[in-house]
């Protein structure tokens, strides 16, 4: 089979909209290629790992691949592209897009060289499965094959929300994971011994890739994990954290719903927040029955730490 690999060259600030609109618009996987200065941190001897154009990848920019089955792409995608972009006001032009005809194990094969351990805060560390982290140390290993679609962990709206964990009890705690992608989140609840967790995603795929992680860190029969609308069918007082990395509009919508399904004291750890939108969070989980009792901003993104007043 071959696909068509969609590239948006773009500032890093963008990542988590475009891939987000490229996964709703039906694309079959996403990938992320950072800047060199970027790429440069994560591996020592640089020249001899990768062989890529410097003129393709400006300093502070990524390129963003959208993968397409060859046989359904048209120009009318590029044209849902563009009106996309529009619609969320990103700089973006049609001479930033490119597209190119590859074969499926270009594709599935191609992505995992970008992809190297990464420690996350004081506690973790994210491995991939094909790449062993290879330090003695006390941090928990999550090790992951997230797929095309979805996180790696390295983005700072995923690591926040980990390094949230640090300033919270998770053990023997009731924790739901709203949006779970490549279970990431709800891996790391289980290393830090919640008593249940439930992971939910609209998207199939998402569940899919989820369960297979859950497999790799032999915690898929700790996890219930399944497809959800947000939290509109969670009993109210049920739960002792919510978890939701996802995108400021969407936490928004379910501000409300993490307050009621939360009980008394309990912890609702949003992420995706764009800075922008910072404070118009912050006032509306004030408004609704939260304090806000830590916050953190990483490459323009915000993840909020949130604590249900006692009642």
């Amino acid at each position: 089979m071959k696909w068509i690999e969609l590239c948006i060259k773009t500032s890093n600030e963008y990542e988590e909209t475009l891939s987000y609109m490229l996964n709703e618009m039906g694309s079959k996987g996403v990938t992320i290629e950072h800047s060199i200065d970027v790429i440069k941190q994560k591996v020592e001897d640089f020249e001899r790992d990768y062989r890529l154009d410097p003129k393709d990848y400006p300093d502070n920019h990524m390129v963003i691949k959208a993968y397409f089955n060859e046989l359904e792409f048209d120009q009318d995608i590029i044209d849902e592209v563009l009106s996309n972009i529009s619609s969320y006001h990103l700089p973006i032009h049609r001479e930033d897009i490119t597209t190119q005809s590859i074969n499926e194990q270009d594709w599935e094969n191609e992505w995992k060289q970008y992809y190297h351990p990464i420690e996350i805060g004081n506690q973790f560390v994210i491995e991939p499965s094909w790449e062993k982290y290879d330090q003695q140390t006390s941090r928990h290993v999550i090790s992951l094959d997230p797929g095309m679609a979805f996180g790696t962990g390295d983005h700072a709206t995923t690591s926040m929300c980990l390094e949230m964990f640090e300033q919270i009890e998770v053990e023997d705690k009731d924790v739901i994971d709203v949006g779970t992608g490549s279970g990431i989140l709800s891996i790391g609840a289980h290393h830090l011994k919640a008593r249940s967790i439930e992971a939910l995603d609209v998207d199939r795929m998402a569940v899919k890739v989820a369960k297979e992680n859950f497999e790799l860190n032999n915690c898929l029969e700790h996890i219930n994990v399944h497809t959800g609308d947000l939290l509109k069918d969670i009993p109210h007082d049920s739960k002792d954290i919510v978890i939701a990395n996802i995108l400021a509009h969407i936490i928004d919508l379910m501000i409300e719903d993490a307050h009621d399904v939360l009980r008394s004291g309990g912890y609702f750890i949003s992420s995706g927040i764009i800075d922008e939108k910072c404070e118009e969070i912050k006032s509306r989980l004030d408004k609704v029955g939260f304090e806000v009792v830590d916050e953190s901003h990483k490459e323009g993104w915000t993840a909020l730490l949130a604590r249900k007043r006692d009642q």
